[in-house]
């Protein structure tokens, strides 16, 4: 079975059900996506990009690759802290490095959708994420 979802739904959802603003998906690869997050920092807004690919798959953990460059990096690193506080409690199970582990079950209405699926892959094309599974 496959599940498809545009940008413009997730990036709705995002704002709405995570309510991350400024928060945004985008296509860069079949398995990577391109995240772009609005940043302030003393005052001014800096959108700062970095590449998400998708590792593994188990139930609703998602394990992702994070790249975004040296000056990507550093900010990045410095905005985990108000990333994962500024998420549903247990969005973001683990953020080390360049890896980090999302729970995707943590927003209520997802989780139905781990109960009765099995998710096998995720890839991403121009204008959808897809979403590839079974009924459990």
């Amino acid at each position: 079975m496959l599940l498809q979802a545009t940008y413009n739904e997730l990036n709705a959802l995002i704002r709405e059900k995570a309510q991350i603003e400024g928060l945004s998906l985008d296509f860069d690869a079949s398995d990577t996506a391109k995240v772009s997050y609005d940043l302030k920092i003393l005052g001014m807004t800096s959108t700062v990009s970095f590449l998400v690919k998708v590792i593994s798959i188990e139930g609703s953990r998602i394990t992702a690759e994070i790249h975004a460059g040296c000056i990507g990096d550093f900010i990045l690193d410095v905005a985990k802290k108000s990333i994962i506080q500024k998420t549903p409690e247990g969005l973001i199970e683990s953020f080390d490095n360049k890896t980090a582990v999302v729970n995707l079950g943590a927003i209520p209405e997802l989780q139905s959708v781990f109960d009765t699926l099995t998710v096998n892959n995720i890839s991403f094309t121009e204008r959808t994420v897809c979403l590839d599974g079974g009924v459990k």
